[in-house]
C-alpha cells in the first residue's frame, strides 16, 4: 500500500494542478446541472422535507407558463457555469477574471466579424427551423393559456436565456479553455469541445453536430483574443432567432 501511495503521489506531482482542478470541477459542475437543473427535482426535494407549501408557491400548478421552472434552471446553470468557476479563478487560481475570457477590450474588427458570422449562420437556422424536431424543441418557454407568446413572458425568458448563455460561454470558452491553455496549448480548444457537444445530447441531431464546429470556432476565438464576448453575442443572436422562428413556424408568435 505504501508503494502504491508513492507511485500515485509521484504521478500526480507532475500534473498541472490548475488544469486538473478545472477538469475535475467540470465533471462535478456538469453532473450537478444534469441532476439538479430540473425544477421537478427541486420540488421533490422540498416535498421530501415537508416543504410542499413552498414548492407550490414557487411552482404553482395553475401557472400561466413554465417561466418559474425555467428561472430555476437558469439560476442553477448560472451558479455552476459562472459563479463557482469565477470564485475558483479568484480564490483558488488567484488570477484575474479578465485572463479567463472576461477581457473588456474588444478585438479589432469585432463588429465586422460578428456580422459575417451572423450572415452565415442565420440562413442555416432558418432552414433547420422548418423541421419538426426543431419546432418541437423550441422555445423552452411554454404558455398554457393559449395566449400569444409575444409579450412580457417571452421577454423575461429571453433575458434568462441570455444570462445562462453568459455562464455557458464563460465556463466553456473562458474557464476551461484558459485553465487548460498553459499545459495543453491549442489542444485546450478540442478538450473543451467534447463536453460542450455532449450537453447538446437530447436536442435535434443537427444541433448536436453543429455544436462540435461551433465549440471549436468559438473556442478558437477565445483562445486567440482572450475574450468570450463575440461568442456570447453570436450565441444569443442564434438562440433568439431559433425561438422566434420556431414560434413563427407554429403560428404562436402573435
Amino acid at each position: 500500500m505504501r508503494d502504491l501511495y508513492k507511485k500515485i503521489e509521484e504521478d500526480f506531482s507532475r500534473l498541472d494542478r490548475r488544469a486538473v482542478f478545472a477538469l475535475v470541477y467540470a465533471a462535478f459542475g456538469l453532473t450537478c446541472i444534469y441532476y439538479f437543473g430540473g425544477a421537478q427535482k427541486f420540488v421533490e426535494f422540498l416535498n421530501y422535507f415537508g416543504l410542499s407549501e413552498y414548492a407550490e408557491t414557487l411552482f404553482p400548478n395553475d401557472a400561466e407558463n413554465n417561466l418559474p421552472a425555467l428561472g430555476y434552471w437558469a439560476a442553477v446553470v448560472t451558479l455552476f457555469y459562472f459563479a463557482l468557476p469565477a470564485l475558483i479563478v479568484k480564490y483558488v487560481f488567484k488570477r484575474d477574471l479578465k485572463d479567463f475570457g472576461l477581457n473588456l477590450k474588444l478585438e479589432d474588427g469585432f463588429g465586422k466579424l460578428y456580422l459575417q458570422c451572423a450572415a452565415a449562420m442565420l440562413p442555416l437556422v432558418y432552414l433547420v427551423s422548418l423541421t419538426d424536431g426543431f419546432a418541437n424543441k423550441y422555445p423552452f418557454l411554454k404558455v398554457f393559456n393559449d395566449e400569444p407568446y409575444f409579450g412580457s413572458a417571452l421577454l423575461i425568458w429571453e433575458l434568462l436565456y441570455f444570462l445562462q448563455f453568459f455562464g455557458l460561454e464563460f465556463f466553456f470558452r473562458g474557464f476551461l479553455v484558459h485553465s487548460l491553455k498553459p499545459s495543453l496549448g491549442f489542444y485546450s480548444i478540442f478538450v473543451m469541445t467534447v463536453p460542450y457537444c455532449m450537453i447538446h445530447f437530447g436536442k435535434p441531431l443537427a444541433e448536436s453536430f453543429a455544436a462540435i464546429f461551433a465549440g471549436i470556432f468559438l473556442g478558437w476565438l477565445s483562445y486567440r483574443n482572450g475574450s468570450i464576448w463575440l461568442g456570447l453575442l453570436l450565441h444569443c443572436t442564434v438562440a433568439l432567432a431559433m425561438d422566434v422562428l420556431a414560434l413563427h413556424q407554429k403560428g404562436l408568435l402573435f
